[in-house]
């Protein structure tokens, strides 16, 4: 269906009056700038096909629970399905996606994930199982393992050892009652005037440990030595090396396989790399503990 015919559908549906759309410049998703007569911009999140529509109501379940500590996470006005998919329509929230992480922004991090403790919803992915699946034996439309044992001995080398890890460490102690966003990455985080304004995209949120969402932030923001640093030594004061080990291993995974399908060949190189440095750096910090 075409956007203009799913925004007068939703203009009947919702007696609202959106006019216009923008396909975000970032993201992997169908989401949108929509604008209604008065000029006031929204964000519409469109899923063709999708019929699960529970697991978006979700999503708005807990960023009201969310906001309701201050938590400047994403405000759902509309959810619903039609035949064609389900969709989403949200507040926008200020401020723009961080281009370069810096040391000044991670305690404010820091104090927005220690608010994701304890407070899981039901009816959620179990996150650390969802991790531990992954990496073992392949994740539903994601980490995908035929990509890295057909790109080359290097990244076939690669899945082995993220194997390994976590066989090794898959029973490692760890919270499962959190709310996990589950994708805490530069391009869901917002920030004006230097601050963070907000983070996005919560569709996909589970349960399990926080923490995990501190080790998706180290994977990305790895080449920043200041910010590694920090990133590795709150990390390793909530949770142990060997169950960080775990969610590096899906990390590496995850962007790595997503890069050689959907990236042009520098971006998949360049995160091989990181992958084999994260190893190294895990493999170091393991023999000396």
């Amino acid at each position: 269906m075409k956007l203009t015919e799913l925004l007068q559908r939703l203009n009947a549906l919702h007696q609202t009056s959106f006019t216009s759309f923008e396909k975000f410049p970032v993201g992997e998703q169908g989401a949108y700038t929509i604008t209604d007569q008065t000029g006031k911009k929204y964000v519409l999140k469109w899923a063709p096909g999708a019929k699960n529509l529970s697991w978006m109501q979700k999503a708005k379940t807990v960023t009201e629970l969310l906001r309701s500590l201050d938590y400047p996470a994403s405000h759902y006005l509309f959810i619903g399905g039609l035949p064609e998919g389900i969709y989403s329509i949200q507040d926008v929230l200020p401020g723009s996606p961080i281009q370069t992480m810096t040391p000044a922004l991670l305690p404010r991090l820091f104090e927005l994930n220690r608010l994701q403790l304890g407070r899981a919803i039901s009816g959620r992915t179990d996150w650390h199982q969802e991790v531990v699946k992954t990496v073992l034996l392949g994740g539903d439309g994601y980490c995908i393992h035929t990509s890295l044992q057909q790109h080359s001995q290097v990244t076939v080398d690669i899945l082995r050892t993220l194997q390994s890890l976590v066989t090794a460490y898959r029973d490692e102690p760890h919270s499962s009652n959190d709310i996990v966003h589950g994708d805490f990455q530069h391009a869901n985080i917002l920030v004006q005037d230097e601050q963070i304004s907000g983070v996005v995209d919560w569709d996909s949120f589970g349960a399990g440990d926080c923490i995990f969402d501190i080790a998706t932030l180290l994977f990305y923001a790895y080449d920043n030595l200041k910010v590694r640093k920090q990133l590795w030594d709150y990390a390793l004061s909530q949770a142990s090396l060997k169950l960080l080990s775990i969610y590096l291993a899906h990390m590496i995974l995850r962007q790595i396989d997503w890069s050689l399908c959907y990236h042009d060949q520098s971006t998949g190189e360049h995160y091989i790399k990181r992958g084999q440095m994260l190893l190294q750096e895990i493999t170091y910090r393991l023999n000396l503990a």
